[in-house]
């Protein structure tokens, strides 16, 4: 498939970046500019997320010095590589977009909003595992706690987009609550079906429905675990996946959250450069050249242009 692009909603490359030493150019990880060669336009999503055997105070250090290195990355610095706060024009090109993953780190102090935020912060993933501080994971039945209500809506008062990858059914009904009275979209940025692989992680159909009726994005997971329970995962299991995400009408919210550098992948998609193998495979099935085009870029190009706002 010819002059492909990709706009993936997660990778955690920006940690092993930090903690390897490694820079984004050429490197052994499973995202690197080498490997994006693969694709015309590369628009990624890089998680700011702390290790949780980290209290959240180092946490939030932690995070603060991952920020740092990727603006101080070579690439980043001599501008082969754009670190955005809005979507970049459509042109050749690799530009980065950063999210929080897992709000522990405000440590209750919701001043920290606003420091991500003007960290480049636009995507605002509160939960990750376990009852923290901002409220139940998806492995609880907690919702929000009131510390993480505010945290919730100071970031969209800002401009940042909720993510519900990792929050509880509870906490997640009550971010789509929060979305809704500030006309916002909500994302799961790195999440699969819970229909196909029942696994605490993965999208409930109700979930899925709430999603795209509020305009929001599912980004596939590629998580050997997420993907399939009782046989080792392959591109075909991501296809199944797909499949009942589209059938319960996800054509333009449906997108890519890889999960690169944070997870075990299949063998067949186990870095940037494989990830063509995965169009092959949905244009195999017959999926329309232009879906598949909506998949890997168009959905989440169109979604965060929109939502994702200058700043004066």
């Amino acid at each position: 498939m010819e002059n492909l692009s990709l706009f993936d909603l997660h990778c955690d490359t920006a940690g092993e970046m930090l903690a390897t030493g490694q820079p984004l150019g050429e490197n052994s990880l499973a995202v690197s500019l080498s490997k994006a060669a693969a694709f015309r336009q590369y628009v990624q999503v890089m998680a700011l997320w702390a290790n949780d055997r980290l209290s959240d105070a180092e946490g939030w250090q932690q995070v603060r010095r991952m920020a740092l290195n990727l603006k101080n990355d070579p690439a980043v610095a001599d501008g082969t590589v754009g670190l955005a706060t809005v979507c970049p024009e459509r042109a050749d090109g690799i530009s980065l977009l950063l999210g929080l993953e897992d709000a522990r780190v405000l440590e209750l102090h919701p001043e920290r909003v606003d420091e991500l935020f003007e960290m480049g912060v636009r995507i605002f993933t509160p939960l990750w595992r376990g009852v923290t501080c901002v409220g139940g994971a998806h492995d609880t039945d907690e919702g929000l706690s009131d510390f993480g209500e505010l945290a919730v809506r100071r970031a969209l008062e800002l401009g940042m987009l909720p993510d519900i990858s990792h929050a509880s059914v509870a906490s997640a009904a009550e971010i789509f609550d929060l979305a809704a009275e500030y006309s916002r979209p909500v994302l799961a940025s790195h999440s699969n079906a819970y229909a196909v692989t029942p696994v605490s992680r993965n999208l409930r159909d109700g979930q899925i429905r709430a999603i795209v009726n509020c305009g929001g994005l599912i980004g596939l997971n590629l998580y050997t675990a997420f993907l399939a329970s009782d046989h080792p995962a392959t591109v075909e299991d991501v296809l199944r996946h797909a499949e009942h995400f589209l059938s319960l009408g996800a054509e333009r919210a449906l997108a890519l959250g890889c999960d690169m550098d944070g997870a075990d992948l299949p063998q067949d998609l186990r870095d940037l450069a494989a990830l063509p193998v995965l169009a092959e495979c949905f244009l195999r099935h017959n999926y329309p050249e232009t879906l598949v085009r909506s998949i890997f870029f168009d959905n989440a190009y169109r979604v965060l242009r929109d939502a994702l706002k200058p700043t004066r």
